[in-house]
């Protein structure tokens, strides 16, 4: 509460400065009520008094997939409200009521959802129960930021009259990524990051398991991976104590994320970036590299054996529809390659192929691989080098242009606007080797229209997007949250929203930030009790100032 209140009184005097000094934008006419992603369609009931949720409101529910977000609603309404709101079946809408409904009828998108608020009630149908959890997400937007407290709030818990059509811009993958390896993050903190993650309309977590500074998943056939694998961290590497999941307590968190209807991308790099390996099993080191420590594993039949049983734990575990599978920077950091492209490229398509075929799973690998010739339209490439120069090397073309060009489907996470372990300011903390990854730049950023040399007729190859927190610099949950919001209001837009050519009257950024962002979003975060970015310094905000255009 002190937290709260503290950031209260900085937003209060922050506005009457905004005020007073003329900056306050002008409205956005199609989004009054601050929702995050912007809808596709919404439309005020004009002359209608709103729904007032009170002590004999009852949440109606119509089959077994809504029966479980209807109890996800009464648990979060309680919390805030005090009021004992009742979950029942039932058919008919009375008043009084919050009506929770799934149509299966496959008509339109399956996350797609229809909102309709009146006096009476409020009555939210999806076209999934997916569909069905983001309208419930849309509705806690239109209360009172205090319906984000876990404690009882004094409030008016009134929903405006409004019908809201919505469905996300891209289907698949709308994502954060969370690397556990450079920075442990323990079990309940992750469950506050899926929280988050929901809250954004978000259906993907990818979890970075696995890097040089510790291995942090338990896989039975190679015990010592953790034993070993997991002492330290990036801070005190071969240090301190054992960071890891047990699978069991791996299995809370996918069953956690599966109940917000959040799929988890696990993710094990190979067979670069694998120094904690190599540790707890030093006859995997490859040969070829010369580095103490080794980073790298070995290709042969003993090192395809070795990444098959882990993948094989890996998919038994999150029975997955993605596996990562890595294959980036193998070389990086050597003064002798260790790999030839060839190399890399064969193992990296047996790997894949054993995914696909033994795993019946789609497999990822960053865009590495692909720029050293490896190619299969089966698999997922995550683009993350953005332009052409590189501090390593030069490229005949972008990674984004190769894509289009080879017709490859494919993830975005371009470094310079999804990368949250970049600095948000000039002056701030985090790493600067992409730039200056600000909140301004990735909300102007068009995913798809802003690509090198974008090809409409090549949209359909771009599979999602996600952002990134690699923890070289994220050291503690604050770090976390300092790094991550409100940046993950931002990416939530670019997964959810229709672009500025579909969406006519997409919000500036000047716009977006003080109707929707400082005025809505920031309040919703303060109950949920996250440090965000300028929490302390809410005018820092007022500094940024996008590029004219996203390159």
């Amino acid at each position: 509460m002190k937290f709260i209140r503290k950031t209260f009184s900085l937003l209060l005097v922050f506005w009457a400065c905004l005020f007073f000094s003329g900056r306050a934008s002008a409205q956005d006419s199609n989004n009054n009520y601050g929702i995050v992603p912007r809808p596709k369609s919404i439309t005020s009931q004009a002359g209608s008094s709103p729904f007032r949720i009170n002590s004999e409101t009852k949440i109606i529910f119509n089959g077994k997939e809504a029966k479980q977000i209807a109890n996800y609603l009464s648990e979060k309404l309680a919390q805030a409200t005090g009021y004992g709101t009742r979950a029942e079946k039932g058919k008919r809408a009375k008043k009084n009521t919050i009506r929770l409904a799934v149509d299966n009828s496959g008509k339109g998108k399956a996350e797609a959802y229809r909102l309709e608020s009146s006096a009476n009630g409020v009555s939210i149908t999806g076209n999934s129960s997916t569909g069905l959890f983001y309208g419930v997400q849309t509705l806690l937007q239109l209360l009172p930021p205090e319906i984000y407290s876990d404690k009882k709030q004094q409030a008016q818990w009134t929903v405006p009259a409004v019908k809201i059509e919505d469905e996300p811009f891209f289907e698949k993958i709308r994502g954060l990524h969370v690397d556990i390896s450079r920075h442990f993050r323990n079990k309940e903190e992750m469950f506050k990051t899926i929280d988050y993650v929901a809250y954004h309309k978000l259906n993907t977590l990818h979890i970075h398991l696995t890097d040089d500074q510790g291995w942090r998943i338990e896989i039975k056939a190679f015990p010592k991976l953790t034993e070993i694998g997991a002492i330290g961290d990036h801070s005190t590497p071969g240090k301190g104590k054992k960071q890891f999941y047990t699978q069991k307590e791996m299995r809370e968190i996918i069953a956690y994320a599966k109940a917000r209807h959040i799929d988890i991308i696990p993710e094990i790099d190979m067979p670069g970036h694998m120094q904690a390996t190599i540790r707890a099993y030093p006859e995997l080191k490859s040969p070829t590299d010369k580095r103490e420590p080794a980073k790298v594993i070995r290709i042969d039949e003993k090192g395809e054996e070795f990444c098959k049983k882990v993948l094989d734990e890996i998919n038994d575990l999150f029975t997955p529809e993605y596996i990562h599978i890595g294959f980036d920077e193998i070389n990086f950091g050597s003064k002798k390659k260790i790999y030839g492209n060839e190399e890399i490229t064969a193992f990296a398509g047996k790997l894949a192929e054993y995914v696909k075929t033994d795993l019946k799973a789609t497999p990822i690998v960053w865009d590495d691989a692909f720029e050293k010739g490896w190619h299969d339209k089966q698999t997922l490439v995550h683009w993350w080098r953005y332009g052409k120069v590189h501090w390593w090397k030069d490229l005949p073309l972008t990674i984004d242009q190769k894509v289009q060009k080879l017709d490859q489907p494919y993830l975005l996470s371009p470094a310079n606007k999804t990368y949250f372990d970049m600095r948000n300011a000039k002056g701030e903390a985090g790493a600067g080797w992409a730039g200056i990854a600000s909140i301004d730049k990735l909300y102007v950023w068009e995913p798809l229209l802003d690509l090198t040399d974008a090809d409409p007729s090549k949209n359909h190859l771009a599979q999602g997007v996600i952002a990134c927190t690699w923890s070289e610099q994220i050291k503690t949950w604050d770090d976390f949250q300092d790094r991550t919001f409100p940046r993950l209001a931002a990416l939530s837009e670019k997964g959810w929203a229709q672009p500025k050519n579909i969406d006519l009257n997409k919000p500036n950024w000047k716009t977006w930030r003080d109707e929707v962002l400082i005025k809505k979003q920031l309040k919703r975060y303060q109950f949920m009790g996250i440090k965000y970015w300028s929490h302390n310094s809410p005018e820092k905000l007022l500094k940024l100032a996008p590029e004219k255009k996203a390159k």
